[in-house]
């Protein structure tokens, strides 16, 4: 018999096989891990919950889901990168097993996006709609249907020159003004880590930030999934931050914080480039760095944003976009309907 049950708090021993069941899944993310249950920050629309799906009594899928509330009783429930399989086969029992839990739990909608790559996606796209889940429009997508991969696999000088020329000049320029890259190890490195946060967040109020952990937050699930947290410095003045934690046999982008204290040094590059190098040195194949758009980007913050990636000539990989399944069907059809109108017409 397959169940699956709401964790809204972990004893250690339910943490552990929660843990130990993400770690043996092939495509899990750092969002789908109760370290990330701990680190996302807290916030006035959402909670985080965990839901737990077993098949006599042994753990066949799980999904962190962020509520967010509707009206009324109802409530919108997104698992980003989620749910996980350990078996691609399961996929179709486990949406069913905990759409049924988190519907008698309220939600009207779920929002479901499971991480998957290559050979296994058509099977996993087919696994949904036979599920029930419906692929959501491209306007409304909440999370990148692509991204993209420099691969680490090879030796540095090759890695560099992969990278296109505007990159190794940029990369170049910061290392030849004296930036200097280095690894957060104390107190202090934290709290610069978070004015470099702050600063940037203050700079770019456009951004949204509102589900990234703070410093001491990142430390912590660093700590849990491997990665590193790194500040660029320039005779002292604190230019940037950046960070990534460990995802399978892969580093993924967490975040990259530019002070605009010396915006003529392009230190923004070598802060990457050194977290790929930290990453390669650690065993990681490749560096995700946390989205690319399908199409040319029209809003100037994202064009910029892809120009900088760009610079480091990715593989592009295609992921799974986000589905929705109607939990409650009149619910779902009045107020997440009504919903996404409004946000796409806010855009």
């Amino acid at each position: 018999m397959t169940v699956a049950e709401i964790i809204d708090e972990f004893d250690g021993a339910t943490r552990q096989s929660f843990a130990a069941f993400v770690d043996s899944c092939p495509f899990w993310s750092y969002q789908q891990t109760p370290g990330w249950l701990a680190a996302v920050p807290a916030h006035p629309r959402h909670q985080y919950l965990a839901v737990i799906c077993r098949r006599d009594d042994a753990i066949i899928g799980s999904a962190v889901v962020r509520r967010s509330k509707l009206a009324g009783p109802y409530w919108l429930a997104s698992s980003a990168r989620g749910p996980l399989v350990r078996d691609p086969a399961d996929l179709g029992e486990v949406i069913r097993a905990i759409g049924d839990v988190l519907r008698d739990a309220g939600a009207a909608t779920w929002q479901l996006a499971p991480r998957v790559r290559g050979r296994d996606l058509p099977a996993k796209a087919e696994a949904m709609r036979a599920a029930g889940a419906t692929p959501l429009p491209a306007s409304q997508q909440s999370l990148h249907v692509a991204t993209g991969i420099v691969w680490l696999d090879k030796p540095e000088d090759d890695i560099l020159a992969g990278f296109g020329q505007s990159g190794r000049r940029k990369l170049k320029t910061a290392t030849k003004a004296g930036v200097q890259v280095r690894a957060v190890e104390s107190e202090a490195d934290i709290a610069a880590f978070q004015r470099a946060l702050d600063i940037f967040d203050e700079n770019r109020p456009a951004y949204e930030m509102s589900s990234t952990p703070d410093a001491k937050a990142q430390a912590g699930l660093i700590a849990e999934l491997g990665g590193a947290m790194l500040l660029a410095e320039h005779e002292g003045v604190l230019l940037g931050a950046a960070s990534y934690v460990h995802q399978g046999g892969e580093a993924i982008w967490l975040t990259l914080a530019s002070t605009d204290a010396e915006p003529k040094i392009p230190s923004n590059y070598l802060l990457l480039w050194e977290a790929m190098r930290r990453a390669r040195a650690s065993g990681c194949v490749g560096y995700d760095l946390a989205g690319v758009p399908i199409d040319e980007p029209s809003d100037p913050g994202e064009k910029g944003r892809m120009q900088f990636k760009n610079a480091f000539r990715p593989h592009r990989r295609v992921m799974l976009p986000m589905h929705s399944i109607a939990l409650k069907p009149v619910a779902h059809n009045l107020l997440f309907t009504s919903r996404q109108l409004v946000r796409s017409v806010l855009k």
